[in-house]
Protein backbone atom coordinates (compact mmCIF):
# COMPACT_ATOMS: atom_id res chain seq x y z
CA UNK A 1 0.00 0.00 0.00
CA UNK A 2 1.37 3.39 -0.98
CA UNK A 3 1.00 6.44 1.26
CA UNK A 4 1.90 9.67 -0.55
CA UNK A 5 3.07 11.51 2.58
CA UNK A 6 5.39 8.68 3.57
CA UNK A 7 6.61 8.41 -0.03
CA UNK A 8 7.67 12.07 0.17
CA UNK A 9 9.28 11.68 3.60
CA UNK A 10 11.28 8.61 2.63
CA UNK A 11 12.39 9.93 -0.75
CA UNK A 12 12.15 13.53 -1.97
CA UNK A 13 12.04 15.21 1.45
CA UNK A 14 14.14 12.71 3.37
CA UNK A 15 16.75 15.21 4.64
CA UNK A 16 14.10 17.77 5.54
CA UNK A 17 12.17 15.14 7.48
CA UNK A 18 15.21 13.96 9.42
CA UNK A 19 16.16 17.53 10.41
CA UNK A 20 12.58 18.44 11.39
CA UNK A 21 11.97 15.21 13.33
CA UNK A 22 15.28 15.51 15.17
CA UNK A 23 14.79 19.22 16.00
CA UNK A 24 11.27 18.70 17.38
CA UNK A 25 12.41 15.61 19.31
CA UNK A 26 15.31 17.51 20.90
CA UNK A 27 12.97 20.35 21.87
CA UNK A 28 10.52 17.92 23.50
CA UNK A 29 13.22 15.99 25.39
CA UNK A 30 14.96 19.17 26.55
CA UNK A 31 11.70 20.68 27.80
CA UNK A 32 10.91 17.57 29.85
CA UNK A 33 14.51 17.48 31.08
CA UNK A 34 14.30 21.01 32.47
CA UNK A 35 10.90 20.46 34.07
CA UNK A 36 11.31 17.00 35.61
CA UNK A 37 14.97 16.64 36.66
CA UNK A 38 17.34 18.31 39.09
CA UNK A 39 19.93 18.85 36.31
CA UNK A 40 22.59 16.75 37.99
CA UNK A 41 25.57 15.37 36.09
CA UNK A 42 23.73 12.05 35.81
CA UNK A 43 20.66 13.83 34.42
CA UNK A 44 22.77 15.59 31.79
CA UNK A 45 24.41 12.31 30.86
CA UNK A 46 20.99 10.69 30.62
CA UNK A 47 19.84 13.46 28.27
CA UNK A 48 23.01 13.10 26.19
CA UNK A 49 22.43 9.36 25.80
CA UNK A 50 18.85 10.06 24.71
CA UNK A 51 20.00 12.51 22.04
CA UNK A 52 22.53 10.02 20.67
CA UNK A 53 19.71 7.48 20.64
CA UNK A 54 17.63 9.81 18.46
CA UNK A 55 20.38 10.03 15.85
CA UNK A 56 20.84 6.27 16.03
CA UNK A 57 17.22 5.28 15.42
CA UNK A 58 16.58 7.76 12.61
CA UNK A 59 19.76 6.52 10.88
CA UNK A 60 18.60 2.93 11.25
CA UNK A 61 15.18 3.74 9.84
CA UNK A 62 16.86 5.07 6.68
CA UNK A 63 19.24 2.07 6.54
CA UNK A 64 22.47 3.98 7.29
CA UNK A 65 25.02 1.48 8.55
CA UNK A 66 27.85 3.53 10.10
CA UNK A 67 25.57 6.22 11.55
CA UNK A 68 22.93 3.75 12.74
CA UNK A 69 25.04 0.95 14.17
CA UNK A 70 27.98 3.19 15.09
CA UNK A 71 25.82 5.55 17.13
CA UNK A 72 23.94 2.50 18.40
CA UNK A 73 27.15 1.27 19.99
CA UNK A 74 27.62 4.63 21.73
CA UNK A 75 23.98 4.86 22.85
CA UNK A 76 23.83 1.34 24.28
CA UNK A 77 27.17 1.78 26.04
CA UNK A 78 25.76 4.95 27.60
CA UNK A 79 22.55 3.19 28.63
CA UNK A 80 24.57 0.45 30.33
CA UNK A 81 26.54 3.08 32.26
CA UNK A 82 23.33 4.83 33.32
CA UNK A 83 21.82 1.58 34.60
CA UNK A 84 25.04 0.61 36.38
CA UNK A 85 25.24 4.04 38.02
CA UNK A 86 21.63 3.68 39.18
CA UNK A 87 22.40 0.25 40.65
CA UNK A 88 20.13 -1.51 38.14
CA UNK A 89 22.73 -4.10 37.21
CA UNK A 90 20.19 -6.47 35.68
CA UNK A 91 18.85 -3.83 33.32
CA UNK A 92 22.33 -3.58 31.84
CA UNK A 93 21.65 -6.86 30.04
CA UNK A 94 19.47 -5.50 27.23
CA UNK A 95 21.80 -2.56 26.36
CA UNK A 96 24.78 -4.93 26.49
CA UNK A 97 22.99 -7.32 24.11
CA UNK A 98 22.17 -4.42 21.79
CA UNK A 99 25.77 -3.16 22.00
CA UNK A 100 27.14 -6.40 20.56
CA UNK A 101 24.40 -6.67 17.92
CA UNK A 102 25.21 -3.16 16.68
CA UNK A 103 28.90 -4.10 16.56
CA UNK A 104 27.99 -7.14 14.44
CA UNK A 105 25.65 -5.00 12.33
CA UNK A 106 28.54 -2.71 11.35
CA UNK A 107 30.19 -5.71 9.70
CA UNK A 108 27.12 -7.58 8.44
CA UNK A 109 25.36 -4.61 6.84
CA UNK A 110 28.42 -3.67 4.77
CA UNK A 111 28.03 -7.03 3.00
CA UNK A 112 24.49 -6.18 1.91
CA UNK A 113 24.24 -2.67 0.46
CA UNK A 114 22.57 -1.04 -2.52
CA UNK A 115 24.06 1.33 -5.08
CA UNK A 116 23.72 4.27 -2.67
CA UNK A 117 25.64 2.46 0.05
CA UNK A 118 22.56 1.83 2.20
CA UNK A 119 21.68 -1.54 3.69
CA UNK A 120 19.37 -3.77 1.65
CA UNK A 121 16.50 -5.10 3.81
CA UNK A 122 15.06 -8.54 3.20
CA UNK A 123 11.63 -10.05 3.62
CA UNK A 124 10.94 -12.91 5.99
CA UNK A 125 9.41 -16.20 4.93
CA UNK A 126 6.96 -18.15 7.06
CA UNK A 127 9.77 -20.09 8.71
CA UNK A 128 11.44 -16.90 9.97
CA UNK A 129 8.14 -15.56 11.25
CA UNK A 130 7.53 -18.87 13.02
CA UNK A 131 10.98 -18.94 14.59
CA UNK A 132 10.59 -15.34 15.78
CA UNK A 133 7.20 -15.94 17.36
CA UNK A 134 8.48 -19.15 18.95
CA UNK A 135 11.43 -17.25 20.42
CA UNK A 136 9.05 -14.66 21.89
CA UNK A 137 6.76 -17.31 23.43
CA UNK A 138 9.69 -19.26 24.92
CA UNK A 139 11.25 -16.04 26.17
CA UNK A 140 8.05 -14.98 27.93
CA UNK A 141 7.65 -18.45 29.47
CA UNK A 142 11.23 -18.74 30.72
CA UNK A 143 11.84 -15.14 31.76
CA UNK A 144 10.43 -15.37 35.31
CA UNK A 145 12.66 -18.37 36.03
CA UNK A 146 15.72 -16.69 34.52
CA UNK A 147 14.91 -13.48 36.37
CA UNK A 148 14.71 -15.35 39.69
CA UNK A 149 18.01 -17.10 38.98
CA UNK A 150 19.70 -13.80 38.17
CA UNK A 151 18.23 -12.32 41.35
CA UNK A 152 19.81 -15.13 43.38
CA UNK A 153 23.15 -14.08 41.84
CA UNK A 154 22.54 -10.41 42.61
CA UNK A 155 21.51 -9.39 39.08
CA UNK A 156 17.74 -8.88 39.28
CA UNK A 157 16.43 -7.64 35.92
CA UNK A 158 12.84 -6.79 36.82
CA UNK A 159 11.49 -6.45 40.35
CA UNK A 160 8.00 -7.81 41.04
CA UNK A 161 6.69 -5.12 43.39
CA UNK A 162 3.02 -6.08 43.06
CA UNK A 163 1.99 -2.91 41.21
CA UNK A 164 -0.61 -3.12 38.46
CA UNK A 165 -1.47 -1.15 35.32
CA UNK A 166 -5.05 0.16 35.47
CA UNK A 167 -5.43 -2.05 38.53
CA UNK A 168 -5.59 -5.16 36.35
CA UNK A 169 -2.27 -6.08 34.67
CA UNK A 170 0.84 -6.88 36.71
CA UNK A 171 3.54 -4.31 36.11
CA UNK A 172 6.04 -7.16 36.28
CA UNK A 173 4.57 -8.83 33.19
CA UNK A 174 4.41 -5.54 31.29
CA UNK A 175 8.16 -5.25 31.86
CA UNK A 176 8.73 -8.85 30.84
CA UNK A 177 6.86 -8.37 27.55
CA UNK A 178 8.77 -5.15 26.84
CA UNK A 179 12.12 -6.80 27.61
CA UNK A 180 11.56 -9.90 25.46
CA UNK A 181 10.04 -7.98 22.53
CA UNK A 182 12.82 -5.38 22.49
CA UNK A 183 15.57 -8.00 22.31
CA UNK A 184 13.71 -9.85 19.54
CA UNK A 185 13.11 -6.63 17.59
CA UNK A 186 16.78 -5.70 17.88
CA UNK A 187 17.94 -9.11 16.63
CA UNK A 188 15.59 -9.10 13.63
CA UNK A 189 16.66 -5.55 12.75
CA UNK A 190 20.34 -6.46 12.69
CA UNK A 191 19.47 -9.51 10.55
CA UNK A 192 17.88 -7.03 8.07
CA UNK A 193 14.30 -8.31 8.27
CA UNK A 194 11.96 -5.44 7.48
CA UNK A 195 9.22 -6.78 9.76
CA UNK A 196 11.38 -5.80 12.75
CA UNK A 197 9.66 -2.43 12.72
CA UNK A 198 6.31 -4.06 13.53
CA UNK A 199 8.00 -5.41 16.66
CA UNK A 200 9.46 -2.00 17.51
CA UNK A 201 6.01 -0.43 17.19
CA UNK A 202 4.73 -2.97 19.74
CA UNK A 203 7.82 -2.43 21.93
CA UNK A 204 7.36 1.34 21.97
CA UNK A 205 3.71 1.01 22.95
CA UNK A 206 4.59 -1.24 25.90
CA UNK A 207 7.60 0.82 26.99
CA UNK A 208 5.44 3.96 27.00
CA UNK A 209 3.26 2.33 29.66
CA UNK A 210 6.35 1.35 31.66
CA UNK A 211 7.85 4.84 31.49
CA UNK A 212 4.62 6.57 32.46
CA UNK A 213 4.07 4.23 35.41
CA UNK A 214 7.63 4.84 36.66
CA UNK A 215 7.35 8.60 35.99
CA UNK A 216 10.33 8.43 33.64
CA UNK A 217 9.02 11.27 31.53
CA UNK A 218 12.17 11.83 29.47
CA UNK A 219 12.03 8.28 28.20
CA UNK A 220 8.25 8.49 27.81
CA UNK A 221 8.74 11.38 25.37
CA UNK A 222 11.61 9.51 23.74
CA UNK A 223 9.38 6.47 23.27
CA UNK A 224 6.72 8.55 21.52
CA UNK A 225 9.18 10.13 19.09
CA UNK A 226 10.67 6.66 18.53
CA UNK A 227 7.19 5.46 17.61
CA UNK A 228 6.90 8.07 14.86
CA UNK A 229 10.31 7.01 13.57
CA UNK A 230 9.33 3.32 13.71
CA UNK A 231 6.35 3.96 11.43
CA UNK A 232 8.57 5.80 8.94
CA UNK A 233 11.21 3.07 9.24
CA UNK A 234 8.64 0.36 8.52
CA UNK A 235 7.52 2.13 5.37
CA UNK A 236 11.07 2.92 4.21
CA UNK A 237 12.35 -0.64 4.68
CA UNK A 238 9.34 -2.21 2.95
CA UNK A 239 9.56 0.30 0.10
CA UNK A 240 13.28 -0.45 -0.36
CA UNK A 241 12.58 -4.16 -0.20
CA UNK A 242 9.98 -3.90 -2.97
CA UNK A 243 12.20 -1.67 -5.14
CA UNK A 244 15.06 -4.15 -4.81
CA UNK A 245 12.83 -6.90 -6.19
Amino acid sequence: MQIKLLDKITDEYQKEWIVTWFFLSVCALTAVFWQTTEHTIKDWFFLGVSLVGLLCVVSLSFRRNVAGNGLGILATAGESMVQANAGSVGLMLAPMFNFFTHAYGLYYWTKNIDGDGNMLPKSANKAVWGITLTFIVIGLALFPTVNDWLASKGYLVIDDDGSKFLGMIDFFWINVVAFVLSITAQATMIMRYSFNWWLWIAVNAVWLIVNLMTQNYIFAIQTMVYQVNAIVGLYEWHRSEINAK
